[in-house]
């Protein structure tokens, strides 16, 4: 999967908002311990309330890896 670094943002580093505009290699996501990327719910049930708003994606580019939450990326 790619992945486009969207616009930059003051809330991001520097270095991450350099990438801006780029495609790079998804090559790992975080997630829960159960392997789910999201979670609806508490303490394992899924009521609708979710615990964990974003995902990490980690991004490979020519020579770096940076992890990216997931509303600062665009699908490619």
């Amino acid at each position: 999967m790619n992945a486009k670094v969207l616009r930059g943002d003051a809330w991001v580093s520097e270095k991450k908002q350099r990438f801006c505009g780029q495609t790079g290699t998804v090559i790992a996501v975080s997630c829960l311990k159960d392997g789910r990327i999201r979670n609806n719910g508490d303490n394992g049930r899924r009521t609708g309330a979710p615990m964990r708003q974003f995902t990490k994606y980690y991004v490979q580019f020519a020579d770096e890896i940076l992890g990216f939450e997931s509303h600062h990326l665009d699908l490619v």
